[in-house]
């Protein structure tokens, strides 16, 4: 039994790359170093999106984040898959660098149900960003872009990619951010790309000194001035973050990778991690569920590091990034001593106090899939957890009958109610718990 994450039948979300073809040249992506393996770029066809779908729909997948390459590059594909998925009740985001946005094609994706766009903005100075991303007026363009979609009424976060070159950039951007109606901005730190020049590393990378004050503090000041949700797309190790409390929001997000989520590029080829230059199949030789099979080293633990077997925080921080290390298994280059780290019940973070309220609630919004011993709960877009089959059962009931029930009918410990409050499994009065917009943190542990 794995430490982090049961081990599931299929994955429970996929990310599916539309199309190679991208209209930016980003150095710090995968797709850049990848292009001398792949020439000509390889773009989906609706056939061959429909033979996706049907392996979505069948091995009970509940989200698909469609991406690329540019998405929008595949505009009449990328509206296919979504009419499809929203058919059979698969929820769905969109990762897009908006440069070909417009109002009107926002509209549209809105009208289909896209509920939010990860999009990328790596400076607030128009001719750093640009050179980011090796394409002259893609600063004005991605911001027209957040514009549009957000007009929409399209939730918009942002990542922004921090290296040597934007380093001292996070205040200001994000503040530019904020002002644009951003709902979460990501300060991800630069991992290259298995495959990429050795040499990327020297030229772009950040000292541990500098990704905690110029980039953690910075996006830690941006939340105090504006309210903006804040994060990393990759888990920090906790004990390189060392004071948890302070820095919370890096704290819990995991890596799906593998566990829960599996990465299909435009040809069929998987992994499960797309800065990995491994593969584990073909979706369209072997299927979905073989591929899926073929990475179970990502869900057995066998790739933790020894040295963080022992750690009470294990569950949260997950070993950090599994590809950032010289091998698969071994430490994150950012890991420290983990001696002084407080218990993880220091970031209890008040949800204890809910279990006051006299009525709880099963939202309407979220989807089961019954897996060996446990269910899989999906609560909004990617956030999936794993509840015990009697809680599991208990809740389902609840959702059909639209019945509320009490702290004495729960069939549970408080401590299982508190943790469902807190993944927006369980309702209560309150409102803060009412609507989840991000996954914030994220604590692995049967339900």
């Amino acid at each position: 039994m794995s430490r982090i994450f049961p081990d599931i039948s299929t994955p429970s979300n996929v990310d599916v790359e539309i199309t190679t073809l991208c209209n930016e040249k980003c150095r710090h992506c995968y797709n850049f170093w990848r292009q001398d393996d792949a020439p000509k770029h390889t773009i989906m066809s609706r056939e061959t999106a429909d033979r996706v779908i049907d392996e979505i729909i069948a091995n009970r997948v509940f989200h698909v984040v469609l991406t690329g390459g540019e998405c929008l590059t595949n505009y009449g594909v990328l509206t296919h898959f979504m009419k499809r998925l929203h058919k059979n009740n698969v929820s769905f985001s969109m990762n897009s660098n908006l440069l070909l946005a417009t109002q009107e094609k926002m509209d549209e994706l809105a009208s289909l149900g896209l509920p939010h766009i990860l999009t990328s903005l790596n400076s607030y100075i128009p001719e750093v960003n640009d050179k980011m991303v090796s394409r002259e007026g893609a600063f004005d363009k991605v911001n027209r872009g957040i514009a549009y979609a957000v007009q929409a009424g399209i939730r918009v976060s942002v990542n922004m990619i921090t290296t040597q070159l934007n380093k001292n950039h996070v205040y200001d951007t994000g503040l530019l951010l904020a002002d644009l109606g951003v709902t979460n901005m990501f300060t991800t730190r630069m991992v290259p790309c298995t495959i990429a020049d050795p040499e990327l590393d020297r030229e772009l990378q950040l000292s541990p000194g500098e990704q905690k004050t110029l980039i953690l503090d910075e996006a830690i000041r941006v939340k105090e001035s504006t309210g903006i949700n804040i994060g990393s797309l990759i888990q920090y190790p906790v004990c390189f973050l060392g004071d948890v409390e302070k820095y919370r929001d890096y704290v819990g997000r995991g890596c799906p990778a593998g566990r829960k989520m599996l990465c299909l590029n435009a040809d069929g080829t998987t992994q499960a991690c797309l800065h990995e230059s491994r593969g584990y199949g073909n979706i369209f030789r072997d299927g979905l569920k073989k591929c899926w099979e073929n990475m179970k080293m990502w869900r057995d633990d066998s790739l933790l590091p020894v040295q963080c077997m022992g750690c009470d925080w294990i569950e949260l921080c997950e070993g950090a990034c599994r590809v950032y290390t010289n091998n698969l298994n071994e430490l994150d280059f950012l890991a420290t001593d983990n001696k002084n780290l407080p218990s993880p019940d220091i970031l209890d973070n008040g949800y204890a106090e809910l279990l006051m309220e006299k009525v709880f609630y099963v939202p309407k919004r979220l989807r089961w899939r019954k897996e060996d011993g446990f269910y899989l709960v999906s609560v909004r877009g990617a956030s999936v957890y794993d509840v015990k089959d009697e809680i599991a059962h208990f809740l389902q009931l609840c959702q059909k009958e639209c019945t509320s029930f009490g702290i004495s009918e729960f069939p549970g410990s408080e401590e299982e109610l508190s943790s469902l409050i807190k993944y927006w499994i369980v309702e209560t009065t309150d409102k803060s718990t009412l609507e989840p917009v991000s996954t914030g943190l994220a604590r692995r542990s049967s339900l």
